[in-house]
């Protein structure tokens, strides 16, 4: 390990050590602490002069070093403002147990509230002076002037899935709209040709796009054309909706596949084509997410599993090494979504 990085770790381990003891504990003899780090005395007193600067340590003649305060600010935080932490929970866990191992305390904090409370919520992590911050930045508030005060402030800054109105950055994500193009791929090549799109309300909005787009862009790969009124989505009347379902009554209109814009999407359209009455005979049905309930469905469903594991080792590969190496920068990374197949019991 480089000299330099040795440090760097070696203050890491510090500052996670001294985040777990009381204002006034005496720390161990150098010599002891030098053995347990696997350090030379040097580069200990070089750590500790650091966190005595800092004053997360104090010196005492003829005692030696005691913890100064637990309240300090420890600058190898990483902050994760997340505005849906049961989506993103695996991104979370990962994300916080790869900073560990990189010697880093993460702190998971829920963006949410009206405008002014995430305004603040954005404010007051700045304000600790972490070491980087990872955000996935809420859908219907896409504008907030802290945003571009975030990625000004000097903090190495990671955006997940997409970027906020105006704002640029670097963005780690996943493929929304190429998750539906890849399924639609995946029906034709089964023999599917009639394609129907349905979309609920329990659906991020943002996400509702981009995977509308997605779907039309692999009708355009399989050369098929686009039938208006095979698309029903929140937008659409109630009128417009009933249309919708009575067309599957008819053998001659009804499609031979339904892309649906989340596994929810899924399991309601299924209900819903059971309260009419209408046979899901031949139909292929696919959703998104691999939520847990797809499990429970009376038909088998192809959904998109995203990369949320993944996604939170990433996230913190990614930010550590931008923290470290500021000469590194990156403008956008991609992680592949993978297609899974759900048969019920």
């Amino acid at each position: 390990m480089a000299r330099n990085n040795l440090y760097v770790t070696l203050i890491g381990k510090l500052e996670k050590s001294l985040s777990t003891l009381t204002e006034g504990t005496l720390l161990p003899p150098e010599q002891t602490l030098a053995e347990r780090y696997h350090v030379s005395k040097p580069t200990l007193r070089r750590a500790l002069a650091e966190l005595a600067e800092r004053k997360l340590i104090e010196k005492k003649n003829g005692i030696g070093s005691v913890v100064a305060g637990s309240t300090k600010v420890i600058s190898r935080e990483l902050i994760f403002l997340c505005h849906d932490v049961v989506f993103f929970a695996e991104s979370l866990k990962r994300f916080s147990a790869s900073a560990a191992d990189r010697n880093y305390l993460s702190s998971i904090i829920p963006l949410c509230g009206d405008a002014k409370s995430q305004e603040r919520i954005i404010a007051t992590a700045i304000s600790r002076n972490p070491a980087g911050v990872v955000i996935y930045a809420d859908p219907g508030m896409q504008s907030l002037s802290a945003y571009s005060h975030l990625v000004r402030c000097g903090i190495p800054v990671l955006f997940l899935i997409r970027l906020p109105e105006g704002v640029r950055g670097n963005l780690l994500t996943f493929g929304n709209a190429d998750g539906i193009t890849g399924i639609v791929l995946r029906f034709y090549r089964e023999g599917c040709r009639h394609f129907a799109l349905y979309g609920g309300e329990q659906i991020n909005p943002l996400a509702a796009i981009e995977r509308r787009h997605g779907f039309l862009e692999g009708l355009r790969k399989c050369r098929l054309k686009l039938r208006e009124e095979l698309i029903c989505t929140r937008e659409n009347s109630e009128e417009e909706r009933n249309r919708f379902f009575e067309l599957f009554r008819d053998p001659e209109k009804r499609p031979d596949a339904v892309c649906c814009l989340n596994d929810i999407c899924a399991g309601e359209f299924i209900r819903i084509m059971r309260r009419r009455g209408i046979p899901l005979d031949g139909i292929r049905l696919s959703g998104f997410d691999h939520a847990p309930l797809i499990t429970f469905l009376p038909h088998e469903l192809l959904t998109v599993e995203p990369p949320m594991a993944e996604l939170g080792d990433c996230a913190a590969e990614l930010l550590i090494r931008q923290i470290e190496n500021p000469e590194f920068g990156f403008t956008q990374k991609k992680l592949a979504s993978k297609l899974i197949l759900i048969r019920p019991d």
